[in-house]
């Protein structure tokens, strides 16, 4: 005879008896505080891996193609290479500016300014080494943009260069040298025209000094003056060629290739005071990033003039441009002794 036998009724043997009792509890407790402590740890681990951090200053004409296209590129490439996290901690002002707030210990790991103006007046401060700075010296610039002049169309007035602005009847915009680096590099483009032209010293610094005495409107950063500018304040603006791509579309302006201009070149340096070991080659890493490929076609995109990539801004020198560097007027020192700090003081 076969016997159907259900085991759904019959009990374990061992369920009434005190250490099942005690291990059907104990056991899920011990289950739960392991899920706790994995957790605990991993998040122990999560926190030994926050984001490291680059204190960088820069001059406010580099700030969009910095904010837009540099630094995430970077952060992107450096998670690549290592895994980490990196976070920007930012100041955007004029160069004077920033040059300013290094010298008075602010801290800055690494600074973008917009020429080498800014730059010696850190080496004088010793913010940065002599050494340190001959060795910035033999790099190539990572870009450039030459001074030109943004003109509204409604100004029929035939203009080839910084002769022809007539400040009794034109409203000029000129961003003040003593905040912004790009007032300086305005400064030197028309030191420079002058110069270049057979004028003693004295006759182009008495130049400037009637530009910027008859000029209107002197606001503390290149991307101020841009913004005015676009707003409806002045005829026309000295400012760098690549501000071009950072009003894309605008109409009833117009872009004048002075015959005699000077062209810019920022520097990056490193603010070794500033910089604890551990540091070094993160941001080593970021001024080499600078000169890459992709950093490179960034700042292309961005209207800025390049070293190693085809797609260049606008501006393509005729045989006519005379296109002159800092380098071709003088020392750094003498430039800033002669040219820019009487200006300063004339105000």
């Amino acid at each position: 005879m076969r016997m159907n036998i259900s085991t759904r009724n019959i009990d374990s043997p061992y369920k009434n008896e005190p250490a099942y009792r005690v291990t059907s509890i104990v056991f899920p407790l011990l289950i739960a505080s392991l899920v706790l402590l994995f957790i605990w740890f991993s998040r122990s681990e999560i926190r030994l891996k926050e984001p490291r951090t680059i204190t960088l200053y820069c001059f406010s004409a580099m700030e969009t193609v910095m904010e837009q296209g540099l630094l995430p590129a970077f952060q992107d490439e450096w998670f690549k290479q290592t895994q980490e996290r990196v976070e920007f901690i930012t100041t955007f002002a004029g160069s004077g500016v920033i040059t300013r707030q290094i010298i008075t210990k602010f801290p800055a790991e690494l600074a973008i300014l917009s020429s080498e103006l800014d730059a010696r007046r850190l080496v004088s401060s010793g913010a940065i080494t002599a050494a340190a700075w001959q060795q910035l010296r033999k790099q190539e610039s990572f870009c450039r943009s030459p001074i030109v002049l943004f003109v509204r169309d409604s100004i029929d007035l035939p203009l080839q260069g910084f002769d022809d602005l007539d400040y009794q009847n034109m409203d000029v915009i000129i961003p003040d040298p003593l905040t912004s680096g790009e007032g300086q590099m305005a400064a030197l483009a028309l030191y420079g025209s002058r110069l270049r032209q057979g004028a003693s010293r004295e006759q182009a610094i008495g130049f400037v000094k009637h530009a910027f005495a008859n000029s209107g409107n002197h606001p503390s950063t290149s991307q101020a003056a841009m913004e005015q500018f676009h707003a409806g304040f002045g005829d026309i603006l000295f400012n760098y060629e690549a501000a071009m791509s950072y009003h894309p579309g605008t109409s009833g302006i117009k872009v004048i290739y002075p015959l005699r201009t000077i062209m810019t070149e920022p520097v990056a340096v490193a603010i070794k005071n500033n910089i604890i070991p551990d540091q070094t080659e993160l941001l080593d890493a970021f001024l080499l990033f600078l000169w890459s490929d992709t950093a490179q076609k960034i700042l292309s995109e961005y209207g800025f003039q390049t070293i190693n990539t085809t797609t260049q801004a606008g501006f393509v020198p005729t045989p006519k441009n005379d296109i002159f560097t800092l380098d071709s007027l003088g020392s750094a020192n003498d430039l800033n002794r002669f040219v820019i700090d009487p200006l300063v003081a004339q105000k």
